[in-house]
């Protein structure tokens, strides 16, 4: 069964709606449209409609395998959603590895083909199993949602979105430009200019689905349709956004040091690899010790964020008054996991949870780090959080919000977008990262 016959009648049908009414606007972002016939889709918007349509997430942070995550009942898939012209089989861009060069480069030569492709599919496999475990989907039962255009009609379509098979991977032809390479399922390539994985689609590739084809009617006037449509609507008292809508009132944490900008080796998320806490243990400190750090000039810029009532720049103030050395809240994960969790230690420099292990091995397993733990008190691990490893996989903080404004003890976090908490803490706007993983 494919995802799509998972939907209801009345999902696909509303999906395909919205497809049909961007689709008749062509012209108007698109004047090439009206020429060619080939309906416009801009991809954000494709994702936009599969969300509301289909009562699914938007998980994309901007540079991450999925952009939906829909769920059925305890099953949650992992959906990435691409457009473009034409069905005819093609090469589309489905990650870009920029960060990861220098992985990649000393392999490129015809006597290393095999290792090229070992290193180019290790880092592509290792990206999807990062998503994997932030959103807790489960290997090789996701897919990629597609919609190709051409002259006044697009087809939907849903293949697999597997892991590469590394037993059974094969290298092709190595070019100036370009690499290819497949494990006997999907077909790749790999472009030397721009650090992209291409993958082969078309209706031939396996497991590969034609959902559906729409035609759609291009207006040749869409500025009169949505000039008229606005004054009637306006007239027949359309409801519009109130100013006062209420939006996500994010707040950042950075992953790392503020004064330093660097990951402590043995503090913040490397706090499992400190020192035994007493001086002479030989007992090392338990596996996935670890806090999210908080500077103090964060509480100084949004010091009421957590509670109205609550300065959390005053934190012996709190104490004080409340006899209480943290501050408690629910914590809900993005795979849906929900953590007691606290704002702790002294001036709230941290939140975690109680014990910080809970919280600390969630966020190293999704960063890759599945064994926490020093292997001698005295000997300090090799596979830790560094600066580099987080900018290679995309994200060096997290983002808080409430979901809802009168119940502020429940917090959602997700990963943000590498440089996130630097914009943050300088009140710029958070880009909207539109850029091929």
């Amino acid at each position: 069964m494919t995802v799509w016959e998972r939907y209801s009648d009345e999902q696909r049908e509303e999906y395909k709606d919205y497809l049909k009414m961007y689709g008749a606007l062509s012209a108007m972002f698109n004047q090439k449209s009206s020429e060619t016939g080939a309906p416009y889709l801009d991809s954000k918007f494709q994702e936009t409609i599969y969300a509301k349509s289909f009562n699914s997430e938007d998980v994309d942070i901007g540079n991450t395998p999925h952009d939906i995550r829909s769920t059925f009942g305890k099953d949650k898939v992992g959906i990435g959603i691409k457009t473009w012209l034409s069905s005819k089989p093609s090469y589309q861009k489905v990650m870009q590895l920029k960060r990861y060069k220098d992985d990649i480069n000393p392999y490129v030569s015809e006597e290393t083909k095999d290792e090229l492709a070992y290193a180019i599919a290790k880092i592509k496999n290792e990206r999807l199993i990062t998503d994997y475990k932030r959103l807790g989907l489960k290997v090789n039962e996701n897919i990629y949602h597609y919609v190709t255009r051409d002259k006044g009609q697009l087809s939907l379509s849903e293949t697999s979105y597997p892991l590469v098979d590394m037993d059974k991977l094969k290298p092709g032809k190595l070019a100036k430009s370009s690499f290819t390479f497949t494990d006997g399922h999907k077909k790749y390539r790999y472009t030397f200019g721009d650090s992209q994985i291409w993958m082969r689609f078309g209706e031939e590739e396996p497991d590969t689905y034609l959902l559906d084809k729409i035609n759609i009617d291009i207006l040749e006037d869409p500025f009169a349709f949505l000039k008229n449509a606005f004054k009637d609507y306006k007239e027949s008292n359309g409801v519009f956004v109130p100013s006062h809508i209420i939006q996500r009132d994010y707040l950042y944490l950075p992953l790392y040091s503020y004064k330093t900008k660097e990951v402590g080796e043995s503090s913040g998320l490397n706090a499992w690899n400190g020192k035994p806490k007493t001086k002479g243990s030989t007992t090392v400190r338990p596996e996935g010790e670890a806090y999210i750090p908080i500077p103090k000039a964060l509480w100084k810029k949004h010091p009421y964020w957590v509670d109205p009532n609550v300065d959390m720049s005053k934190y012996n103030e709190y104490k004080q008054k409340t006899g209480q050395s943290s501050y408690k809240i629910n914590l809900h994960m993005p795979d849906g996991q929900v953590f007691e969790a606290l704002f702790a230690q002294s001036d709230f420099k941290g939140l975690q949870t109680d014990p910080q292990s809970i919280l600390g091995k969630w966020i190293l397993n999704v960063l890759g780090i599945t064994h926490p733990v020093r292997e001698r008190y005295d000997k300090p691990a090799e596979h830790i959080v560094t600066m580099k490893l987080l900018q290679q996989i995309g994200y060096d903080s997290v983002k808080l919000w409430h979901e809802d404004p009168n119940n502020l003890r429940e917090v959602w976090i997700d990963f943000a977008e590498y440089g996130a908490f630097e914009r943050f803490m300088k009140g710029e706007i958070q880009p909207e990262i539109d850029a091929e993983i």
